[in-house]
């Protein structure tokens, strides 16, 4: 992959999930074990070490004050958050960035389509070569590189709410967190 510079990547992740409710934070990588990482980026007490963008509607929402800072996330363990979370490849980790743009449901074939794909790979170039992806949907169980004709159909939950998917990025620097929420 290519490098990518932060004017890129914030346009890229801007145009991706700003008009979905989605969660979209970078933390720096400093345990060995991954898990970690995500765990402090879910409770924001992890910050971009680049400064780059980040997406994150319930940081300084009344419902965050009431209901804790990892809100809307649960309050999870490491053990928790890895019987959660299966491996997938970086292709349908491009694809579940995607689909968040298309409330879950099968990509369209609208003329857009090809350019969310290219803005889902800018955000992955961030990561570099040797990243490591990981979702919570339920079809990621049995594979890595599940169908997802028909988009989104299963999730274990992370978050308090009715319905969430996400990727978790991970490099040997840093671990990003991609989620879609539906409050519903």
């Amino acid at each position: 992959m290519q490098k990518v510079s932060r004017t890129d990547w914030d346009a890229a992740a801007t145009r991706l999930l700003e008009d979905v409710y989605a969660f979209a934070v970078t933390g720096p990588r400093t345990h060995p074990d991954w898990q970690n990482d995500a765990l402090a980026v879910l409770n924001r007490t992890a910050y971009d070490p680049r400064g780059w963008l980040t997406l994150d509607p319930d940081k300084a929402a009344e419902a965050e004050k009431s209901h804790g800072a990892s809100f809307p996330f649960l309050t999870l363990s490491r053990g928790s958050l890895a019987e959660r979370l299966f491996p997938i490849t970086p292709e349908t980790a491009a694809r579940l960035l995607v689909t968040m743009t298309y409330e879950w449901g099968p990509i369209g074939r609208e003329e857009d389509a090809q350019d969310r794909f290219d803005d889902a790979w800018t955000v992955l170039q961030r990561y570099g070569d040797n990243l490591e992806c990981y979702s919570n949907i339920t079809a990621a169980r049995t594979s890595s590189s599940p169908d997802l004709t028909a988009g989104v159909t299963g999730w274990l939950p992370l978050t308090e709410y009715d319905g969430d998917f996400g990727i978790v990025v991970v490099s040997s620097a840093e671990v990003g967190v991609f989620w879609s929420f539906n409050p519903i």
